[in-house]
């Protein structure tokens, strides 16, 4: 396939290396925003340096969860999973709680011994559920995060980076259970033998701080420090914002969202309405006009356009209908992942019909000599 750069199309300028415009570096050791959809770094300080990260550890506990785990499964409390040292939804031997409910008492109060009911649940082991989580964290690309155990209690070889942990919040974002149960406030939870609920307030003082916050996670040890990974969205735009041993971890987080939307937006680059491209077609002057699939933005600051690529062929060489598959448009995102946006045909065409080599020959000879020629088969008398 030919690749053609959207130059063409007055799309084509490389995304200039980009940064939030921060007014003093705050308080955090290693700080990162991101757009969400594209993974898009706005701002990165001291972004790549491994360090402990407490109970943000939990994100990706809860995103293994939801992805190996129904949320009606039940689960009855042994005494594996009561009594964790550390942040607690007090879980007692004996009572029986939803994957759902463990996960609220995972995120909201950030409950170490919910971390270990759902670990065992799904994986039958802590070991075991920290090898999926450096499974998913494999299948996710990263190279710098590595767990050993759900909750993020201090522990030799318990790792991540301010960039990677971002990732995987966006990650866990696509998931529509994990984006609801994070942006609850307050819940109340049936607890069995007693005359009134558990009820939990969300720890997460995001949610009301910050104009359109909607998540996630904090996290604090002597190792760490004081951890927030939090989220926000406004006018269409999510961002994820990380900031690890932050003493001001509030104030770092809200200034630094505040700046990210405030020098940046999601800018449609494709649209599902306006052709990328118009192919030609090998056998007539017909030209198809070739459309995106859907609506494809990226998130740009004032001035900045994005780089398309087109990844088609040169001609079209057969039938073709509306709808159809011809190719991709790739958006090429400055310290983010590219977006992948398949280009579909704006019409039906029929290829004009051709004659075998024989067909043409045997025309050219009853052109030539027109003699009338005996049917095939025919014998004489």
């Amino acid at each position: 396939m030919r690749k053609w750069m959207a130059c063409a199309l007055a799309l084509a300028l490389l995304l200039c290396p980009a940064r939030v415009k921060a007014g003093t570096e705050g308080t955090a050791r290693a700080a990162v925003v991101m757009e969400q959809s594209t993974e898009r770094v706005l701002y990165a300080a001291n972004a790549d340096e491994q360090l402990p990260m407490a109970s943000t550890t939990k994100i990706m506990t809860a995103l293994c969860v939801l992805e190996n785990a129904a949320l009606t499964d039940t689960v009855t409390i042994d005494a594996r999973m009561s009594g964790i040292e550390g942040s607690s939804m007090y879980l007692e031997v004996g009572e029986t709680l939803t994957v759902e409910q463990l996960l609220y008492g995972l995120m909201l109060r950030s409950g170490n011994d919910a971390a270990v009911a759902l670990a065992l649940h799904v994986s039958g082991s802590v070991e075991n559920f920290a090898a999926l989580m450096n499974q998913k964290a494999e299948e996710l690309g990263l190279t710098h995060t590595h767990f050993v155990n759900p909750h993020g209690l201090p522990a030799k070889d318990h790792y991540t980076t301010a960039r990677e942990l971002a990732a995987i919040t966006c990650a866990a974002y696509e998931n529509a259970d994990f984006r609801r149960i994070v942006s609850t406030q307050y819940i109340a939870v049936p607890w069995e033998g007693h005359p009134y609920d558990r009820a939990m307030k969300n720890k997460n003082k995001m949610l009301t701080l910050c104009k359109g916050g909607n998540g996630v996670k904090t996290g604090y040890t002597k190792a760490a420090g004081r951890c927030l990974v939090s989220g926000a969205q406004r006018q269409g735009m999510q961002l994820i914002c990380v900031v690890l041993n932050a003493p001001d971890m509030w104030n770092d987080s809200l200034r630094l969202l505040d700046e990210g939307f405030e020098n940046y937006g999601m800018v449609t680059v494709l649209d599902s309405l306006e052709p990328a491209a118009h192919l030609p077609c090998a056998f007539s002057d017909q030209t198809v006009p070739v459309l995106p699939m859907w609506d494809a933005e990226a998130p740009l600051a004032q001035g900045e356009t994005a780089e398309v690529m087109l990844e088609l062929p040169e001609k079209l060489t057969t039938d073709v209908a509306r709808g159809q598959v011809l190719g991709y448009a790739i958006i090429g995102i400055e310290k983010g992942k590219s977006v992948r946006v398949p280009l579909v045909a704006g019409e039906t065409v029929q290829m004009p019909q051709r004659r075998s080599w024989s067909q043409a020959l045997r025309r050219v000879l009853e052109l030539w000599f027109p003699i009338e020629m005996e049917q095939e088969g025919q014998g004489t008398a």
